[in-house]
Formats: C-alpha cells, structure tokens, sequence
C-alpha cells in the first residue's frame, strides 16, 4: 500500500475525510474523485487494514515437538512436511527460514524436494530429547543473521561416480535403461550414501543389492573412492567393503514376492538414480524404476534412501505407485558363518557373527512397523522379510550396522540392544509436532 496518496491521517471526533476511491487497487487511484466517510466508516476502513497488514506482516512458527517415548533421543531427526508449514506461514522461503528453540539456539536445516516436482516436500533439523520431553522452537522466514554456535557439527554425502564416453563423471541425475551388470560402467556398482559413521550403497543393476562401506576413520569417503582408483573392497587403515553380498538383496535391498520367489528388477524399461541432497543434516538418494516385470505385469516403484549426520542407521522408504497391493521382499545376506534371530513381536532381523571380509565381527540389523510385516523366509542367499506394499502409502524400515575393524573392539550386547530400542522408537513412536502460528500486528 506504500503507493497510496494521499496518507489517511488520525481522525478526532465528528471529524470526516476526503478518501480516494479506488478502482483496480492501490495502484488505480482517480484523480479527483472524493467521498465523505464517517468516523464510523474509517473506523471500519482502517479496520480492515489492520486485518490485511496481519496477514503480509512478519509471522513465526511456534512447534512444539514431542519425544512420547521412555527412551532419551539424541540429534533425532525433527521432519516437517513443506505443506503444514506453508499452509500457516504462507510467504516462507526454503532458503531463508530460521529455526531457533527456546535457549536461543540456531539449527541447521534442509529444505529437501523428495518427489523432485520443483516444490520442496520436508524440513529437517536434528535436536535431543530426554524422556517424554516436549520442546518449542521458533520458526520464521527473515534474513537475519545468528550469532553463535549451531547445533550440527558433522555432516553426510552422496556420491554417484560412472564412466561416460570414457570419462569419470559425478552424476547427480543418472537416467537410462535397465542395465545389466556387465553393461554398466559405475565405479562401485551405483550410488552411495554416507554420514561421518558409515557408507552405504544401492547396485544400479539387476542384483539390486545394498552394500556396505564401513569406517575406521569418520569421514566423508565416497567422492576420494569414486574419483580415485583406490580398491574400496580391501582392509586399509580408513576402512573397506566388509560385506560378501554375491547373489543376494545385501542388507535391505529390495525386490518383489511372487509365489514362492524372489523377482529382481531383472527387466525394467528404465531406471533412473538421483541425488536429492548431499547435506549436511541428511544424505538423500532416490531411485525410479519404471517398468519393472512382476510375473508378467509392470510396476513402478522408487526407493528412497537417507542418512543423517552423526548416525550409522539409515531409513529406506519405498513407494509403489501403480497397480494392486503388492508383496515387497528384503533381506540380510546369508553367510555360514553368522547368526540370525527374528523377532516378529519387535519386528526386527538381526544377524551376528565373524562375517566380514576381514574375518572379524559384523553386526546388521533390520528394523520395520510390525504392522506392515507379512511373513517371514528364506531361500539360498538371504534370509527375507516379507512386507505389504500398498500404492501411494510410502513404507519406511530401517537398516543398521556395526563393523568390529571400526575400533578394534565389538560394541557390547547391551550397546547394540540400546541402538535396536532407539531404532524400534523412531519408527514406531515418532516425534509428535504441532504446529502453531504466530503474526505480528502493525
């Protein structure tokens, strides 16, 4: 309104002003055209400026979050969709929200676009929580600058190396047929994804498997692995590949149950692998699969990886969006020399033992909402999971390991039953948020 002319002036009593009259808004003023308004009629003039000053003044988020579990959570993952925030704090901007909580605390951020239809879909920032505590943090868009510390200091990477017309490249969109393995040309088999703690990574190929890189030294590794010779695989003094996955599904690899058997995106009309966001609160990858063959029938379905800093689990979130309901199928490799024990009551398969390529300790864990688990399985290479995957309903699970090479010494049981009920709390008694917004008058 800051075109307007002439500025209305304080009224006093039975006094009456000349206002323009307006036709097309503000900027439409006609010239010489008066009329008489009471104090009455100002009264409700100004009014409804107030109300619309209301609405396109500076406004804040209140969120109040909610850890409902009896477990402390530390550098927890806080994910608010881009919708619920939008739609009480209309003019935000993703690169210039502020996140601030109750001690005056700054948190870095990501605004990340999941599906990749140009709109960002989640926020997330990491924060502890003691037992059933609830925390406030302030939300706004401003451009002001913090002072003092912020509360992430690690970060995450994702890196995507292949061969293109002889040349090593980084590819943040990688998009093509489905390719065997013996036609493709990736450094290490596809795209990884890492935190300071632990790589992982999906084959671009028709095993899809997940592997793991394990570490001895924290860092960020895949980008020196991809853009080097460097043989990843063998026992160095900053880690190595220490799973044998052969003809399996890895470590939470997924395919689909049809009959009795596993169907691996053995024919697809095209595959296509993005990185979403490298960090530095997560590392997100996405892979599309259009046209994969399910007995005859053609589905498409994406997996979405992410890691967050400072963690060594990581979420695959999976959505079929085609079709039937449809019976989903991961696994943990099978290896003679390990142990593995299926909780159905906690919804979780856990494998154990001197299975590394160093011939020490390895510890891989999957963690799902019992509610989605149909059975239990196996065959010659995994032992399986079998899970309902429902169209446009995302299924999340969790997939974690621990190597013993990491420091020489294996985590005690009760350390890895710790990183099991934290596991178990994030996916089945998530943060509560809510949501409260707050505008600034005139």
């Amino acid at each position: 309104m800051n075109n307007a002319q002439p500025i209305i002036q304080q009224a006093t009593k039975h006094q009456q002003f000349h206002v323009p009259l307006t036709k097309g808004g503000p900027a439409c003023w006609q010239a010489g055209a008066t009329r008489f308004v009471s104090r009455r009629g100002l009264n409700i003039l100004l009014l409804a400026l107030l109300m619309l000053s209301s609405r396109i003044s500076a406004q804040h988020l209140t969120i109040t979050v909610t850890n409902p579990s009896s477990l402390a959570r530390q550098d927890e993952p806080v994910v608010v969709e881009w919708a619920r925030i939008i739609s009480k704090l209309a003019n935000a901007r993703q690169s210039t929200l502020r996140i601030v909580d109750d001690a005056g605390r700054w948190y870095v951020y990501q605004a990340d676009d999941i599906d990749q239809n140009g709109t960002p879909d989640e926020v997330v920032w990491l924060a502890d929580f003691a037992p059933k505590q609830s925390r406030t943090f302030t939300m706004r868009d401003t451009t002001e600058q913090f002072s003092g510390a912020s509360h992430l200091a690690v970060s995450t990477d994702a890196q995507n190396w292949k061969r293109v017309d002889g040349v090593l490249l980084s590819l943040d969109d990688d998009d093509g047929p489905g390719l065997k393995r013996d036609q493709t040309l990736y450094r290490f088999d596809g795209v990884g994804w890492e935190s300071e703690l632990v790589g992982y990574r999906v084959y671009l190929d028709e095993r899809n498997a997940v592997d793991i890189q394990a570490k001895r030294r924290r860092g960020l590794q895949w980008k020196f692995i991809g853009s080097t010779l460097i043989d990843y695989q063998q026992n160095t003094d900053w880690g190595m590949d220490p799973l044998h996955v052969g003809p399996s599904l890895g470590v939470g690899g997924i395919a689909f149950w049809v009959g009795d058997s596993v169907h691996k995106p053995l024919t697809l009309d095209r595959r296509r692998s993005r990185i979403i966001a490298r960090g530095p609160v997560r590392a997100v990858v996405r892979v599309d699969y259009y046209g994969w063959d399910v007995g005859g029938e053609k589905a498409d379905v994406s997996s979405v990886f992410t890691i967050y800093a400072g963690e060594r689990v990581m979420e695959h979130r999976v959505i079929l969006h085609n079709g039937a309901a449809r019976t989903l199928v991961t696994s943990i490799v099978k290896h003679d020399s390990s142990s593995v024990v299926w909780n159905p009551d906690h919804g979780r398969l856990t494998s154990t033992g001197k299975q590394s390529r160093a011939g020490d300790e390895l510890f891989m864990d999957l963690q799902f909402s019992s509610k989605s688990i149909v059975e239990k399985a196996e065959d010659k290479y995994n032992d399986l999971v079998l899970i309902k995957l429902e169209p446009g309903k995302p299924l999340r699970f969790l997939i974690s390991s621990v190597w013993e090479g990491e420091t020489g010494k294996m985590w005690s049981v009760e350390e890895l039953r710790e990183m099991q009920k934290r596991n178990a709390a994030r996916l089945n008694l998530p943060l509560a948020i809510e949501l409260r917004e707050e505008k600034k008058g005139l």
